[in-house]
């Protein structure tokens, strides 16, 4: 049985925001809680074609309370439409909510 109350954590790995995080809502989107910053990062290939560093793209305007789409229809990507309630997706949370770092070993 593991330890929960002191997890490992690698090294180099620096503990999150504590102002900064996201809500799964009950069938429907991502709450954003705090203001992070918000861009696309393409993974680039080095030239024997491995994945090598990441180069920034389009960056998003995301404020407290910000709503993300998690269910791919939104017309307004990343943000939520509310096309869920009419797209037929099933957004039953299936997953843990405990924190990550209870589940490390």
């Amino acid at each position: 049985m593991s330890d929960f109350s002191k997890p490992r954590i690698q090294v180099g790995t620096t503990q999150s925001d504590p102002s900064i995080s996201i809500e799964v809502l009950a069938n429907g989107p991502y709450k954003v809680h705090g203001a992070p910053p918000m861009r696309i990062q393409t993974i680039t290939p080095n030239e024997t074609h491995n994945s090598w560093s990441f180069t920034p793209g389009e960056e998003f305007e995301v404020k407290d309370g910000t709503l993300l789409c998690r269910c791919g229809h939104s017309r307004n990507k990343p943000y939520c439409d509310g096309s869920h309630r009419t797209a037929g997706v099933d957004l039953t949370e299936t997953a843990s909510m405990a924190p990550m770092l209870n589940e490390a070993t």
